[in-house]
């Protein structure tokens, strides 16, 4: 049995997005087997009895510092620099989780700022994928198409060493694929259903096409309004189809980085007229307990995006959890969930930006209770496949035997590490100004010396 640290770097509680819910879940699944302590910012909650919780942030440098220090394998998506060039000195194995394709993610999510900060951000997210691969004793990513991605950026920076390849040709005790999972506990219906309840528009004959997610600038929300609209002026009597934005406002998120998409997005909204007739807009963030109620109440999922790289190396979990309430999905093509919704027939998918295609496969569906039916049944049955102890297994398999995995590879870690920094110093200063970067450097100077 292994000392296992889950690092998160948002609080693990009541309100979630994708980055803590993996951190969240990922410590639950590992508990089964493993002593697991789970490290996130306050206020955070223990997802488990088995879990036990400590309260550190990225702030809280030192005692993020001596969880590493007494774990034998640490988890985290992200480690600060510090923390990371001091894993080669000590006996804890790092495995790092690059499931969110974040070197193509941040050409999108930084879209609207200057050339200037625009790039300083690519080159500091660039270099620090590069310290975490080099980091690592395992890499943990959501699907093959990710770890083709990965596995091009180790051989790149001579992170694949012929050791490693004689021992293992095919790799996968270095960098294998543990996916975004589901509960095993069913969803719970509410009571009274929530989606009617706040929005009374919605009639109980009414159909609901459920976006269960934020709007994030690689996404294409536009569409989905107006292929809603479309279905709205073919109407000829009969139940109307709404669709329901289940909450915009992310947490954690600080103004600086709110998505340009989501104002965007809801302009868009404005000026169609659909607003409180057939589109609902969530404003907050709907609490990762009372999701399912949301999804039960739901006729069908819908998730679009453009197409660009983010899309392709994507891993929608916003499907996943449509999949774990019986929801048929119409989606856009492109991403890794997209294939599954199609090679299943798990719904539909379109190509990127068809409105109009969109809204005919959601006519399809909705309008044929009989292949409404067998399709809800065929993603039940998909769901049952796709646990999170399923998606955890390799991620035991590490955890049980650590010294069989690579790296760390000091050199390479110390130089990305080292190129790393003057993006960082620029960020800062992008986000607290010249006085705030200044303070931060000089806190991070004397952490340096009291280590010395």
């Amino acid at each position: 049995m292994a000392r296992v640290l889950v690092v998160s770097a948002e609080p693990v509680g009541p309100l979630m997005a994708g980055p803590a819910i993996r951190a969240r879940e990922l410590a639950r699944a590992l508990a089964a087997e493993h002593e697991v302590t789970l490290a996130a910012p306050a206020p955070s909650e223990r997802p488990d009895e088995r879990v036990a919780l400590v309260e550190a942030g990225f702030a809280d440098y030192e005692m993020l510092a001596a969880q590493i220090a007494a774990a034998d394998v640490v988890v985290a998506q992200e480690l600060p620099p510090r923390l990371l060039s001091r894993l080669p000195r000590m006996s804890t194995r790092l495995v790092a989780d690059l499931y969110n394709p974040s070197v193509f993610e941040v050409l999108e999510a930084g879209r609207e700022k200057p050339a200037g900060p625009r790039r300083r951000q690519q080159r500091s997210v660039a270099l620090g994928v590069v310290a975490h691969l080099a980091a690592a004793g395992q890499v943990v990513c959501a699907s093959e198409k990710q770890r083709d991605l990965w596995l091009g950026a180790m051989a790149a920076h001579g992170l694949v060493t012929l050791e490693a390849y004689d021992a293992d040709p095919s790799l996968r005790s270095i960098i294998d694929v543990v996916p975004f999972g589901l509960q095993s506990e069913p969803p719970l219906p509410g009571d009274p259903p929530p989606i009617r309840e706040r929005f009374p528009a919605i009639a109980p004959d009414d159909r609901i096409v459920l976006w269960n997610g934020g709007i994030w600038n690689w996404l294409d929300a536009e569409s989905a309004i107006d292929a809603v609209g479309l279905l709205e002026e073919r109407r000829r009597g009969g139940p109307r189809t709404h669709l329901v934005f289940m909450g915009v406002d992310r947490p954690q998120v600080e103004p600086v980085d709110a998505m340009a998409a989501t104002a965007r997005s809801l302009a868009h909204l404005k000026r169609s007229g659909l607003e409180g007739r057939v589109v609902h807009v969530g404003r907050g963030w709907v609490p990762y307990a009372e999701r399912g109620a949301w999804l039960l109440e739901a006729d069908a999922g819908i998730s679009a995006h453009h197409d660009h790289l983010e899309t392709r190396f994507a891993f929608r979990t916003r499907i996943l959890d449509c999949l774990w309430a019986g929801l048929p999905v119409v989606a856009t093509s492109g991403d890794s969930l997209a294939e599954l919704v199609e090679s299943e027939r798990l719904g539909a998918t379109v190509p990127p930006g068809d409105a109009p295609a969109l809204a005919a496969e959601l006519e399809r569906l909705l309008d044929d209770p009989a292949r409404l039916a067998r399709t809800s049944e065929a993603v039940r049955a998909k769901a049952r496949e796709l646990t999170w102890e399923r998606a955890a297994a390799p991620l035991l398999r590490f955890c049980a035997a650590p010294a069989r995995g690579g790296g760390p590879h000091a050199g390479a870690l110390r130089l990305a590490t080292l190129a790393r920094y003057p993006a960082l110093l620029g960020e800062t200063r992008d986000r607290l100004g010249a006085r705030g970067a200044a303070a931060r450097l000089a806190r991070n100077l004397r952490r340096a010396g009291a280590r010395r």
